[in-house]
């Protein structure tokens, strides 16, 4: 009986969609409306060509492709992807019932027409992904219902908009343009919003104070965007932040054991800045923690217990500092890892073999650290595993890890140059899997004996590097192989 309503209620809905788009298209359209998009239309440089479905002798406007009506009057215009190219005319601020503008994905180019921000209505405003440029302006009083604005991806350049009589702004998305000067979070936390997307512009100075007052801020991106000096400290009071990426700048300090209040967030990432100091031992409070990117820092050190108590961790990134000690993780308990990279610190001790247990873990770097010992038997349950780089460590036993390694279904690269370096012979049999192999690469590891037959059976090999070792050359068809 649920069902028979259900079905009943989705043919009802589709029904009154199906009414109000015929409605829409065989409305009368406004003549001051169609004059608009009209001179819209005039505006753009179609070579000869017009926007597919506009007719300038049909004068029922809103059945043409992108425009919707409600009364006669255009409500939304909706134009992405639609190769165009000009400029935007100053002829749609006309629109005076226009709620969505959608210009996306064209290749429009010039300033955007200042009388945008006097469409009482428009809630929606789409100009990403074209060729844009100057100075975005807005104005003390305008855009007052605008709820979301994306203008990324072009080429505007001054201070960026902040939108102070938008009391109901909610996504902002200015990244991937040349805005310039200081961010004004004062102005932008008056409104209620969600999302800030500010990366790659020119900004200068630090992150700014106020950042706090944005009470409901989920998603807050400002890398590559030049930002130096320390995190302000009431960035930890923002307790609904899920999602917080200030990578590729010129950040530097310490972070704060603050940052453990931000109890909803799902994504960190902090890499490619200036930090230094110890990782602070308080993710057992970011039980909701998916991605965690701090790689290409100064973080000294030994890696954060609490780490383990992320069960939803997917991504960690520490490659690239100075961590050391050894990798004191309880795997068991991370049952969602998909990427481990912890390449290039100063990492010590053999792999816990609790790492196994990431049934899901498909990227793995421990390549230049200080870690020894043997592959662990574990590491047969890896079936997810892709990449797999051990480089510059002291693992010994290849005959071990080979055999180990060689039945995980999906490894294509495997990577373990400068390893074995205590007088090991290539193993010559009990080696018949890697059937997926695409990249192996066992360089400077002192190996010597025989070039292993098995090698030549690798069908999907593309690259194989075993230089700078101690074979003995007697197959002249692998040493062509091997070059």
């Amino acid at each position: 009986m649920g069902g028979y309503y259900y079905l009943l209620h989705f043919l009802l809905v589709c029904f009154l969609l199906r009414v109000r788009a015929s409605h829409s298209m065989n409305q009368t359209c406004n003549p001051t409306n169609l004059e608009a998009l009209l001179a819209f239309s005039s505006g753009l440089d179609m070579k000869g060509v017009r926007i597919v479905g506009w007719d300038p002798n049909n004068t029922a406007c809103c059945s043409w492709t992108g425009v919707f009506c409600e009364f006669g009057r255009v409500i939304r215009l909706d134009l992405s992807n639609k190769s165009l190219h000009g400029s935007i005319s100053s002829a749609v601020t006309l629109l005076d019932d226009l709620v969505t503008l959608n210009l996306s994905n064209n290749s429009l180019h010039g300033q955007p027409p200042e009388g945008l921000g006097q469409l009482a209505r428009l809630k929606i405003l789409n100009l990403s992904m074209n060729m844009l440029s100057g100075v975005f302006v807005v104005s003390e009083d305008g855009f007052p219902a605008i709820e979301v604005v994306n203008v990324s991806f072009n080429q505007f350049t001054g201070p960026h908009p902040a939108f102070p009589s938008a009391m109901n702004l909610t996504v902002l998305d200015i990244s991937s343009n040349a805005f310039s000067g200081d961010i004004n979070a004062t102005t932008l936390c008056i409104t209620p919003v969600r999302v800030l997307k500010f990366s790659g512009n020119e900004f200068t100075g630090e992150v700014p104070a106020g950042f706090g007052r944005c009470s409901l801020l989920a998603d807050l991106s400002i890398g590559s965007s030049g930002l130096t000096g320390n995190l302000p400290s009431d960035l930890y009071m923002i307790a609904g932040l899920r999602r917080l990426s200030l990578r590729d700048n010129q950040l530097s300090g310490s972070l704060s054991e603050n940052l453990g209040n931000l109890s909803q967030l799902v994504q960190i990432d902090l890499s490619y800045n200036r930090f230094t100091g110890f990782i602070p031992d308080m993710f057992g409070r970011l039980r909701k923690l998916e991605s965690l990117n701090l790689a290409s820092n100064g973080f000294i050190g030994t890696l954060p217990s609490s780490l383990s108590s992320c069960p939803t961790l997917r991504v960690l990134g520490l490659r690239n500092n100075s961590l050391s000690g050894e990798i004191a993780l309880d795997f068991s308990l991370l049952p969602r890892l998909n990427i481990f990279d912890a390449g290039t610190n100063k990492l010590s001790g053999a792999i816990p073999a609790s790492l196994g247990r990431c049934a899901e873990l498909s990227k793995l770097n421990l390549a230049r650290n200080k870690l020894e010992g043997e592959i662990p038997e574990s590491f047969k349950n890896l079936s997810s595993l892709l990449y797999l780089s051990l480089t510059g460590n002291g693992f010994t036993n290849l005959s071990s890890a080979l055999q180990v390694l060689q039945d995980l279904p999906k490894l294509t690269s495997l990577v373990v140059t400068k390893n074995f370096h205590w007088g090991e012979i290539m193993p010559m049999d009990d080696i018949k899997g890697f059937r997926s192999m695409q990249l192996l690469v066992l360089a400077n590891c002192a190996l010597s004996g025989m070039i292993p037959p098995w090698m030549q059976s690798l069908e999907s090999l593309r690259v194989l590097d075993i230089s700078w070792n101690k074979f003995e050359w007697k197959d002249p068809t692998m040493v062509r192989q091997s070059e």
